[in-house]
């Protein structure tokens, strides 16, 4: 993805920009690829540079209002290469338009990105060349980069052999293990393993994989994700209708609502360490441990269960009947897989958890086929996010910080000198993606050599070491030090380092939310550094509420709250006060949603794209000041120019 494209400002007057939005609707090539959703038709349209959304809307003959209720958007902004979902409308003009293009064929098909896709891999995987699909695909740039969730748009070739016809195969569900399926078609172990070399670990099958099965294997389901090739191209790769799920969700405001709370509690195990087995004569006698023993592997995750009991015993203060089912899943699948079969008619409205990827995949795909929220409360990779229109991610991505803190530094490029202080391997790492935004806003077009107090280097600092940062350092300049790493050892190294330099130079530190957890450093280091880090969480001591919580949480359950205590009042609050208020379509009202006070939690929820889940966008920023304080205030994200333009209001109602 070219991201220094998706940074550009696009300036516009508001007095220019229905002349200018009219302007763009005559170089805008309306889509021919048409994909059905829930039995209606739909155009992928992808955004082009200086498309705005009216001129989109104006050239496919449709609403505003439409357009952005079926792509879940809550304004006129777009991003480039963004997909937007056009209804397809058959009026006069439109059919004199699609005369011509009714005989053709469609001669692309979409394949959605999925983790592990390499260009090259695609290449092969769809038999076309790296160089066509990314001549096809112009945002892909020059780093071959595919960011997961993303659309691949791919020629079909024509007049290919049916090569995959005679091959059975099978998508393996997230409820399914080797055993089911072995059990599902009779086949052998050794012959199902025979024909899946590309199967890593047969323990642990993961959901959406596709498997081979003998050719006389009974009971073959049939497979319609499965690419084929045809006489007329590959079959389209991706099953939209899925994807695309229209989710029929009740508005109803609700007082009464059903949480399930999914953790690895092993409270089986919690209670047999606490009993002390004695015997007198021929009779056991158990005797109950003081003080009891927790499970050191359990131990934190018991207290954010407590702390979702305090918000629920607040939320019914306020009159919201809270019915809690807690399911322990021992880290376990094939536990989660019995509590789903076992859960029957229990009408769930909010799921919370689970914590570990592979048992969440498989409660998110219950939750999708049931139309249920649910929260990933401590992941910032979720795989189910850009697939599962029901899943909330809440801890914020790499890939969102790193935009948020590219938008934080490019913000002011007065009297500054950012330095990046790297590793050998640094490229290699997901922080990387702030180096490479900051280059491509300053060096593509030569916009670097517009800004007069402004200088950029970097150094590899295994390499140079302090003598060669001191050298690139300035006495007159505000120096913003970058580490790209969240590695502890890489990280701890550079800071005690960088001390002895900040004694003699203004240094700020630029840093990572994984740099507050690290146990052996020294605090000191981030003070002395004047260091900067945005975080989603921050927790405020000299806070009333904060403290109120804690006395609370000390009353109750005789301990000290972790952060994970916080986090879970601040999740469990604000959904169930969501659905309270606005029932199972809160999805549409989370901009509406900003008067709960949260103790912890930055909460700015965004959908990731027009058929995935929600990722939390919410940060804080946090300063570890000289003076020894540390300073918070929340992060507003720096709005383009042209995202404040108001247009017409004929082409939202039309």
């Amino acid at each position: 993805m070219r991201y220094f494209i998706q940074k550009l400002i696009i300036l516009l007057l508001l007095s220019g920009a229905t002349f200018d939005a009219y302007s763009q609707s005559n170089d805008i090539v309306r889509s021919n690829e048409k994909v059905v959703v829930a039995g209606k038709f739909y155009y992928l349209h992808i955004v082009r540079e200086k498309q705005t959304l009216f001129s989109i809307c104006k050239a496919y003959g449709v609403s505003m209002k439409d357009v952005m209720e079926i792509n879940r958007k809550k304004n006129h902004n777009l991003d480039l290469n963004e997909i937007l979902r056009i209804p397809f409308v058959q009026s006069d003009s439109l059919i004199k338009a699609d005369k011509p293009q009714k005989k053709e064929q469609p001669k692309y098909f979409y394949y959605v990105i999925q983790k592990g896709d390499t260009l090259y891999s695609l290449s092969k995987k769809f038999n076309q060349t790296v160089e066509n699909l990314k001549a096809d695909n112009p945002e892909i740039g020059i780093n071959n980069k595919l960011a997961v969730g993303t659309i691949l748009k791919v020629k079909k070739q024509a007049n290919t052999q049916v090569t995959e016809k005679k091959k059975n195969t099978y998508k393996v569900k997230a409820s399914d293990s080797e055993a089911d399926i072995l059990l599902k078609f009779d086949i052998k172990k050794r012959a199902f393993r025979r024909l899946n070399p590309h199967i890593r670990s047969f323990r642990n099958i993961a959901s959406g994989t596709i498997v081979n099965l003998p050719k006389n294997a009974k009971q073959i389901t049939p497979v319609e994700e499965v690419e084929v090739a045809t006489t007329d191209g590959i079959r389209q790769a991706t099953d939209y209708n899925q994807i695309f799920k229209e989710y029929s969700i009740d508005t109803t405001v609700q007082s009464k609502i059903d949480i399930a709370l999914f953790l690895p509690l092993y409270a089986a195990l919690n209670d047999s360490l606490n009993w002390e087995i004695s015997y007198q004569d021929t009779l056991k006698i158990m005797t109950r441990k003081e003080p009891e023993t927790v499970y050191p592997k359990s131990r934190d995750f018991i207290r954010l269960y407590q702390g979702v009991l305090l918000a629920v015993e607040d939320l019914k203060k306020q009159g919201l009947e809270i019915n809690l089912h807690v399911f322990d899943t021992e880290k376990k699948q094939s536990t989660v897989r019995q509590t789903l079969n076992n859960l029957g008619p229990l009408k769930l409205d909010l799921i919370l958890g689970p914590v570990y990827s592979h048992t969440f995949d498989l409660v998110a795909e219950y939750a999708q086929e049931n139309q249920i929220p649910i929260i990933s409360p401590l992941s910032s990779r979720n795989a189910q996010l850009h697939n599962n229109p029901f899943v909330f991610q809440l801890n914020t991505s790499t890939e969102s910080l790193c935009d948020n803190i590219f938008n934080h530094l490019m913000a002011d490029k007065e009297n500054k000198n950012i330095v990046i202080v790297h590793s050998k391997n640094y490229k290699e790492l997901e922080e990387y993606k702030l180096v490479r935004d900051i280059e491509q806003q300053l060096f593509e077009n030569g916009k670097y050599w517009q800004y007069t107090n402004l200088t950029y280097s970097k150094l590899s600092f295994e390499d140079y070491g302090n003598l060669g940062l001191e050298h690139l350092l300035s006495k007159t300049q505000e120096n913003i030090i970058v580490i790209p790493s969240s590695k502890p050892a890489v990280v701890e190294s550079f800071l005690t380092n960088l001390k002895i330099l900040g004694k003699s130079y203004p240094i700020q530190l630029i840093g990572f939310p994984s740099w507050q957890r690290y146990s052996s450093m020294d605090p000191s280091n981030l003070f002395e550094l004047n260091t900067l880090i945005l975080s989603p969480y921050f927790i405020d001591y000299e806070s009333e509420k904060v403290n109120n919580f804690i006395d609370r949480f000390r009353y109750e359950f005789s301990c000290e709250p972790n952060d994970y205590s916080f986090r879970a009042y601040d999740f469990t609050l604000y959904f169930s006060t969501a659905i309270k208020r606005f029932g199972h379509r809160f999805f549409d009202h989370l901009n509406e949603i900003k008067d709960i006070e949260l103790i912890q939690s930055n909460y700015s929820i965004k959908s990731v794209n027009a058929w995935g889940g929600f990722e939390n966008k919410g940060l804080h920023v946090i300063n570890y000041a000289p003076d020894f304080k540390i300073k918070s205030h929340k992060f507003e994200p720096i709005i383009r120019a042209h995202q404040n333009i108001e247009l017409p209001n004929e082409m939202m109602n039309q």
